[in-house]
């Protein structure tokens, strides 16, 4: 796995560790399955203060498009934690749409259509659980 960091501010490089820690203690067993993450940390407003401190965070999954996610908050701290956690559920969320859509039975599928794309057969598979 390769981390890539960057950051607009000195204070925010002094977050490099921490991030990629709590990143990391985001992902739990998942961390296996990531070929790539970049990070970049950016004081949007300089030393002006206020709620300027962004965190962008972009994933790469094995066997799975990226995922981005972004926080902004008060604190280099607040920043990386929103964004750790909106991390995990964009990560989650798509190994699942991956494995529905790859395991899916060919029953599920609409018969009326002529060509099944696979959001087809993913709301297909919806409305049979919600059923």
């Amino acid at each position: 796995m390769k981390l890539h960091f960057r950051s607009n501010d000195l204070e925010g490089q002094l977050w490099q560790q921490r991030t990629a820690d709590r990143l990391r203690r985001a992902l739990g067993r998942l961390y296996g399955l990531v070929a790539r993450i970049k990070v970049r940390l950016d004081d949007v407003n300089g030393p002006a203060g206020g709620v300027d401190k962004r965190c962008n965070v972009e994933i790469l999954v094995h066997g799975s498009s990226p995922v981005a996610v972004s926080a902004t908050a008060r604190t280099w701290q607040d920043s990386v934690e929103a964004a750790a956690s909106r991390m995990r559920q964009r990560v989650v969320l798509q190994l699942h749409r991956v494995t529905v859509l790859e395991h899916q039975p060919s029953a599920l599928v609409p018969a009326r259509a002529g060509v099944v794309t696979p959001a087809a057969g993913a709301r297909s598979l919806r409305r049979l659980q919600l059923d």
